[in-house]
């Protein structure tokens, strides 16, 4: 019986089906002969098509796995990447605010001589006191003051220029230095989740991609095993078919042996019989001569007998 090989060079060969006793296929067997292998064509559903078409399904699967995970990296990647830019820009923004914090703290701490202000003066004590409580009202802690302090704030009367200009100038910079904290309060919760992802990308020690790279395996190894599948299938029903054929012209051929004994045992026959009665004749023939032979010796007797006689006659007359 024939070995059927199948040629599977991966996910990315070509398939086919050889047999060592098909070298003879008949064009109607829809095959067609490639280095002594057969390749089915239009057979069996049209078989190299159907593998074609799941090979480059689980080709494109499998690649779609790969991209994803490399998009999801791409993703960690330009996400740290716009987090150092962004401190980038933090940096620029808070040389920015700190120039002009600077400049209005210098405009503001000379409103003293601009006005006439003396640094031990009642107007700059009340203007500390003003600023004093202003600081713990906001930070939720007035009742820290003394008593005379509370007393004196509450009864301030109108503030006068220089003040009212000095707390403008408070609540400016105040403001920028709101505005700084804020900057640097994002630049290092940028730089702690910078930090965080590099430390998982560590930990995780390529996971992602070794993960994604063998669900690939998996996609291109499943559809190689369904391939094969289908291929041992397909090789089934070609040796099925084979063998009916093979069986068939056993069949004949047994008949056209038989027919052919039949014929060769009529001729021994007929030899035969011709031997018998070739046989029969030369038996007969050599039956007749020693007939013949004895006939003649008979005869020869007789006329022996009758030469006595006639001489024995003679000698009775005599």
């Amino acid at each position: 019986m024939a070995t059927v090989s199948v040629n599977l060079a991966g996910i990315n060969g070509n398939i086919g089906f050889g047999s060592s006793a098909s070298k003879g296929m008949d064009k109607e067997g829809g095959g067609q002969m490639k280095n002594g292998a057969i390749f089915l064509g239009n057979k069996n559903n049209n078989i190299n098509s159907l593998v074609e078409q799941k090979r480059a399904q689980a080709r494109k699967q499998a690649a779609k796995v790969l991209r994803d995970q490399f998009a999801n990296d791409n993703k960690v990647t330009d996400g740290m990447n716009e987090l150092r830019a962004r401190n980038a820009e933090i940096k620029e923004e808070l040389q920015a605010l700190y120039e002009q914090r600077k400049g209005f703290m210098e405009e503001r701490d000379a409103l003293q001589e601009k006005y006439g202000i003396d640094p031990d003066s009642q107007e700059q004590k009340d203007l500390d006191l003003i600023r004093k409580g202003s600081n713990l009202l906001d930070a939720g802690n007035l009742s820290s003051m003394s008593k005379d302090e509370l007393e004196r704030l509450a009864n301030l009367g109108e503030r006068t220029e220089y003040q009212q200009r000095s707390l403008e100038y408070d609540k400016v910079i105040k403001h920028i230095s709101s505005m700084e904290e804020e900057l640097l309060n994002e630049r290092i919760a940028n730089t702690s989740s910078i930090m965080f992802t590099k430390q998982a990308i560590l930990e995780a020690g390529g996971k992602g991609i070794r993960a994604a790279k063998k669900a690939a395996g998996d996609i291109l190894q499943a559809a190689s095993d369904s391939i094969i599948g289908m291929i041992w299938d397909a090789a089934k029903d070609h040796v099925d078919e084979e063998m009916e054929k093979l069986v068939e012209a056993a069949k004949e051929q047994a008949e056209k042996k038989e027919e052919e004994e039949e014929k060769l045992e009529n001729i021994k026959e007929e030899k035969e019989e011709q031997e018998e009665l070739a046989e029969a004749i030369q038996e007969s023939t050599s039956e007749q001569t020693k007939l013949q032979d004895e006939i003649k010796k008979i005869l020869k007797e007789v006329e022996l007998l009758e030469e006595d006689m006639k001489g024995i006659a003679v000698d009775e007359f005599m």
